[in-house]
């Protein structure tokens, strides 16, 4: 009877497929790479923004639109997590960069990213 619920905790644990570091709410901060004639609108864009993360499940909230979807992890070390998302497919990897426990910078474009803050 034990070994049947050890193996049970461990088949729990093992499905879970977020990271621990991505979990929580997120708010956006600010962009950066973009010009300076970008900078102001970016940055308003950019603080509208929120993240909320548990589990495998992501949700992208903006000024005019709420996304939810599933993720899994592709690869995972010190400073960053990428992962893929059921939505945009295997190839379109997104990754999150860390600046401590509460800072994360989400690489949206080439050169262009925004910062979030952990609330």
């Amino acid at each position: 009877m034990r070994i049947a619920a050890l193996f049970l905790l461990l088949a729990a644990a093992s499905c879970h497929k977020g990271a621990a570091r991505l979990e929580g709410h997120w708010v956006g901060q600010k962009a950066t790479g973009v010009s300076s004639d970008e900078q102001t609108a970016a940055n308003k864009f950019a603080g509208q923004m929120e993240l909320d993360i548990h589990a495998d499940t992501i949700v992208v909230k903006t000024e005019f639109e709420k996304q939810t979807g599933h993720f899994r992890v592709v690869r995972e070390d010190k400073t960053s997590v990428v992962i893929v998302t059921d939505e945009d497919g295997p190839t379109d990897e997104q990754t999150f960069t860390f600046d401590g426990d509460k800072s994360m910078k989400w690489s949206v474009l080439k050169d262009k990213a925004i910062v979030f803050a952990k609330q």
